[in-house]
């Protein structure tokens, strides 16, 4: 499977992703990567052993699915994988130099977009990753957005930000905001829509931006704004993803036993998508919730390896809820990985 976890690998600073793996049936253990934006699912990856009917079939579905399901005779885990989290500020005022600080600090790829030389350089000084000195519609022609992209609308005058609007509009994008009063975004609000661009997506804008604290100073604004894009971004439904070069390792090989969460009831700790890495030699990377429920996932991992056995499983851990125990059961999908100088099955 390093082609599946090679794609994932070099994924990662994209648009987010779809791994789908087969928990159960007859090609358990075979994998496909998909990738999403606003119109829908595409393949990007199929192992030779994911059915291409299967395949057919999740390029169907809308964007943002995940979760077990059932497709013919086979259950499929479907695991939303977030891109790397970027943002687009256009303007490059107060209010704009504290949020490239403040998202800076939150590993956000920040690009600004700001007409005037002198703000450009303030911008660039703030931090932001890339910066476009040159009009605002130039700009954005040139970046197309996907689902964990974020555009922030805080320019100098309101014919700056209608024509960013109208270049964000049509793109796909995790969130779309402008500052202004409240009389000020409505009125924009009514021209957007006035000018058929698509009504669900104009009454989504949020407009005025960042959640109401109460924010009076430039900082505090920058607060709301940055908190209010950690919400979005949360509330989106995704995976665990992978944990810091675990997939570059998977893509490298690496034998031993993958364990992941493919099912939560209850209080249990960990969502699936968790993953863990029981290497050959016993070591490991990751965690699927520490506790006995790890031990025992490690010690079944352990045998599987001594015994090579090349069979995937689907293990139900039940956690009774205690001094110890938060309640609940997960279940965990053990798949065997054959690495270099293994015989694979």
């Amino acid at each position: 499977m390093n082609g599946f976890f090679q794609t994932i690998a070099d994924g990662k600073n994209g648009g987010p992703l779809l791994a789908a793996w087969i928990i159960e049936g007859a090609h358990a253990g075979s994998g496909a990567v998909f990738s999403e934006n606003g119109n829908g699912t595409a393949l990007r990856f199929r192992d030779g052993g994911f059915p291409p009917d299967t395949a057919e079939a999740i390029c169907g579905m809308p964007p943002g699915k995940a979760g077990n399901l059932e497709i013919g005779k086979e259950r499929v885990f479907l695991e939303r994988i977030p891109g790397k989290r970027k943002l687009v500020i256009c303007g490059a005022g107060h209010v704009a130099l504290s949020l490239i600080r403040l998202c800076g600090m939150l590993d956000f790829e920040i690009t600004v977009i700001e007409d005037r030389e002198e703000y450009a350089g303030k911008a660039r000084e703030a931090g932001a990753h890339r910066v476009a000195c040159c009009p605002f519609g130039e700009a954005l022609d040139g970046i197309s957005g996907d689902l964990s992209t974020a555009f922030v609308v805080m320019t100098r005058e309101h014919k700056h930000d209608v024509e960013c609007l109208r270049q964000i509009l049509p793109k796909p994008y995790a969130y779309a905001g402008m500052m202004g009063s409240r009389s000020r975004t409505e009125q924009i609000r009514q021209q957007m829509a006035e000018e058929g661009y698509d009504l669900r997506k104009v009454e989504q804008l949020h407009m005025p931006i960042g959640l109401a604290i109460g924010s009076r100073t430039p900082e505090e604004i920058a607060v709301s704004v940055a908190a209010e894009l950690i919400s979005v971004s949360n509330r989106a439904e995704s995976g665990e993803g992978f944990p810091e070069g675990l997939a570059e390792e998977l893509a490298g090989e690496r034998g031993g036993v993958l364990a992941m969460i493919v099912e939560k009831n209850g209080e249990a700790p960990r969502k699936p998508g968790t993953k863990m890495l029981v290497r050959d030699d016993g070591s490991f990377l990751g965690t699927v919730g520490g506790g006995s429920a790890e031990a025992g996932i490690l010690r079944t991992a352990g045998e599987m390896i001594r015994t090579d056995d090349r069979e995937c499983r689907l293990v139900r851990i039940s956690m009774k809820k205690g001094t110890m125990y938060c309640g609940g059961e997960i279940t965990v999908f053990l798949m065997p990985l054959a690495g270099k100088g293994r015989k694979k099955a």
